[in-house]
């Protein structure tokens, strides 16, 4: 359960920087890292101690994040952008990769606009070949996307965390959230 349940951390400043699980909320408040701020009433009990369960922190040193122009290029923000769907056969899952629409090995790019999130299946189907040599399409071109607050995603929850985390984040990220 300590896992699977969430905790909004807050920089310093009271900005949110990430969701992390309970169990490491938990940990990061008995080292002194960060304070414990709001929690919904759920409680962890061990043998010595009962810890009432996080739902917001706010870590003790100011975090300082760096801006860029845009968001970087990693395989969170990919499948991210591609909403943890295959772009070939629009499957979700755990099973989910990496696919380069131009194989490295003919001379492809690891950029936004050349890698896209493929199911296992598809990916060992189109193997080192593009979409075309094998008949396959993509069901969005992929592109850079720009930063924005909206790849903040809220993770699943009980609805009283998600109540909580109302007060702490910006509306933008809850109207989208609504919308899914």
């Amino acid at each position: 359960m300590l896992d699977s349940v969430k905790s909004l951390v807050l920089n310093a400043s009271y900005e949110p920087l990430q969701f992390c699980s309970a169990k490491r909320a938990i940990i990061m408040v008995l080292t002194g890292r960060a304070e414990f701020i709001e929690s919904d009433g759920y409680v962890v009990r061990s043998p010595n101690t009962t810890f009432k369960l996080p739902a917001v922190i706010r870590v003790l040193n100011i975090v300082k994040r760096v801006r860029r122009n845009g968001i970087a290029f990693s395989k969170k923000n990919i499948l991210r952008r591609d909403d943890f769907t295959c772009q070939y056969c629009g499957m979700g899952g755990k099973f989910l990769t990496l696919d380069h629409i131009l194989p490295k090995s003919k001379g492809g790019k690891s950029v936004w606009t050349n890698v896209v999130v493929a199911c296992k299946p598809c990916n060992l189907k189109k193997a080192d070949h593009t979409p075309s040599e094998k008949g396959m399409e993509l069901n969005k071109t992929p592109s850079k996307p720009e930063f924005h607050w909206p790849f903040f995603q809220i993770p699943a929850g009980p609805r009283t965390h998600l109540d909580i985390w109302e007060k702490y984040l910006p509306k933008s990220i809850f109207n989208r959230a609504s919308n899914n």
